[in-house]
């Protein structure tokens, strides 16, 4: 049979169905089983390729200027440090920021991740009559996994709500240097749990160039032993494009954390400044 000529038509088909089609028509247009697996095959590929092409990604570098406030039962009462965030890299030995964020439509995933490593030395605890000195050394590795959704999504605001998990580990080592007969005292709080969170996220386009974002979650309401009592979160900041991959953001950030470690209760405080760079592909 003549073959029958075929020009590749603008048609709701994707290129690679109306390719197939015309393989078809050429070959004298027999609707044999090895040619509709032709098409199937060529279908499946186009749709493949749309849903991979709409997802769009971005990760971010930022150092965080983090200051840390904590409160650890002792004894002999409260102990409580406070390390301001303009006094963070005197103690700071140690710090590691980074996020991930992978949207499609109004789907996103969201992924965050730190490790903090600050010594406070403490100058006479609890009036100095008891203890000259002490130190508190508190590591923490966070990493967040979230999944939200859009409920508006329009050309200058996007509103997201959703959930996911809070991984934390932390080990805060509390040294007590006693006067004269006094012993030493050294209590070791050290853990790692997971917490349900619930979050909300609002970003906004104030011109082509400068962008800005707010975010907060609030989670763990001592689910279980291993949970926390309560922790939660929240950032403001403010962005700028320099290039279609290329972005600078700051804000502010502070984290909560409430828990008990072996029957000693420690409220953790993180907070200060941050300044990142954001590529997107």
């Amino acid at each position: 049979m003549a073959g029958t000529e075929c020009t590749l038509a603008l048609t709701e088909l994707s290129p690679q169905v109306e390719a197939a089609r015309c393989i078809l028509v050429n070959e004298g247009g027999a609707e044999t089983v090895l040619k509709q697996i032709v098409i199937a095959a060529a279908f499946l590929s186009s749709t493949s390729a749309t849903a991979q092409d709409g997802w769009t990604y971005r990760t971010t570098l930022y150092g965080w200027l983090a200051g840390l406030s904590s409160t650890v039962e002792t004894p002999q009462g409260d102990l409580e440090t406070d390390i301001d965030f303009d006094e963070v890299l005197e103690d700071l030995n140690l710090g590691v920021f980074g996020a991930f964020d992978a949207r499609n439509g109004r789907f996103s995933l969201l992924a965050d991740a730190m490790f903090l490593d600050l010594t406070s030395e403490l100058a006479g605890p609890f009036g100095g009559a008891v203890y000259s000195r002490g130190e508190v050394d508190t590591k923490m590795v966070l990493v967040n996994a979230l999944a939200m959704y859009a409920l508006v999504d329009d050309a200058s605001v996007r509103f997201e709500v959703g959930g996911g998990l809070r991984y934390s580990d932390m080990d805060i080592d509390t040294r007590l240097t006693g006067q004269d007969a006094v012993p030493d005292v050294a209590i070791d709080s050290d853990a790692d749990w997971a917490d349900l969170l619930i979050s909300t996220r609002i970003s906004g386009q104030f011109t082509d160039k400068w962008f800005g974002v707010a975010y907060a979650d609030v989670g763990g309401f001592a689910i279980d032993d291993a949970s926390s009592d309560l922790t939660w979160q929240t950032l403001a900041g403010v962005g700028y494009q320099f290039t279609k991959g290329w972005s600078a953001v700051g804000g502010y950030r502070y984290l909560s954390i409430e828990r008990e470690f072996l029957n000693v209760d420690t409220t953790t405080e993180v907070y200060g400044p941050f300044l990142g760079a954001q590529f997107s592909f």
